[in-house]
């Protein structure tokens, strides 16, 4: 994959994009934390690193800010 950055964002319709290169998952901000054990489990089986990097991305995305009505 080279040297191709992971890039980890909100869309505007509430869904989490993660994308490295041409590679890329987009799911509900709900299950961000279920897709970030996944990877980690996929580099416990296979040690590929971009896994734990995915892992490690999707975590550190800031929080949502708490709506205000």
């Amino acid at each position: 994959m080279g040297a191709e950055k992971i890039k980890v964002e909100r869309l505007e319709n509430g869904q989490v994009s993660v994308r490295k290169g041409t590679w890329s998952d987009v799911f509900p901000e709900e299950r961000r934390e279920q897709w970030a054990a996944w990877y980690e489990l996929m580099h416990a089986e296979y040690r590929y690193i971009g896994y734990l990097d995915m892992a490690t991305a999707l975590r550190d995305l800031p929080p949502l800010a708490p709506q205000t009505r």
